[in-house]
């Protein structure tokens, strides 16, 4: 761990900082940038955390109508349905299904819901950021693109990368993304795991 101070590295395990005594503690160790990311070049303006939210609800919408699509074509309405009924509507496993299984239950909900919630927004993100615009229809209203951290295009294991790692960014209490706010290369902290810039098109 650096010091937010000093800058010099210092025992993690410690409360203060050993060469000027900062309270070390308090800061969480993911905002803290290390000299060397401090020294780094930049390589264009970074989006901030207002403009990428706006492009967020814009693409969240879009994954609502993708998802509704989807549900209708693929026949994932029954699968939505059945966790209602069952999980709310109390109503007996065998009348949810042809087949009247727990199996069939289950698999027709696990089905539904992961398409829905997992693969249709993991391949809208990944597909877009790692295409020739580097961007989702989102980032693109908002004029902003997805790089590695030299300023590349991604590669779609990069980005899915980033796609996943928003549920550590969420599960702590959305500082993941406040760090976005907090960092100099507004950087959340799937952007650090993943190896992500998130810049100003030009």
């Amino acid at each position: 761990m650096f010091c937010p101070k000093c800058g010099k590295e210092t025992d993690a395990l410690g409360k203060f900082c050993q060469w000027c005594g900062e309270d070390i503690v308090s800061i969480p160790a993911t905002i803290i940038a290390t000299p060397e990311e401090e020294e780094a070049p930049d390589i264009g303006v970074y989006a901030g955390l207002g403009r990428r939210l706006v492009a967020f609800v814009v693409d969240f919408i879009l994954i609502l109508l993708f998802d509704l699509v989807a549900a209708f074509v693929l026949g994932l309405t029954r699968g939505v349905q059945n966790l209602y009924f069952y999980a709310v509507q109390h109503a007996p496993v065998n009348s949810l299904t042809p087949e009247g299984t727990p199996i069939a239950l289950y698999g027709s909900i696990i089905a539904s819901y992961g398409i829905l919630l997992i693969v249709i927004p993991w391949v809208y993100f990944a597909g877009f950021e790692s295409s020739r615009s580097q961007a989702t229809p989102g980032k693109l209203l908002m004029r902003v693109v997805v790089t590695d951290l030299e300023g590349n295009k991604p590669t779609f294991a990069r980005v899915t990368l980033r796609h996943f790692a928003k549920i550590i960014s969420t599960l702590i209490i959305f500082l993941g993304f406040l760090m976005i706010g907090l960092t100099k290369k507004r950087q959340g902290l799937h952007d650090k795991i993943a190896g992500c810039l998130v810049l100003l098109q030009e």
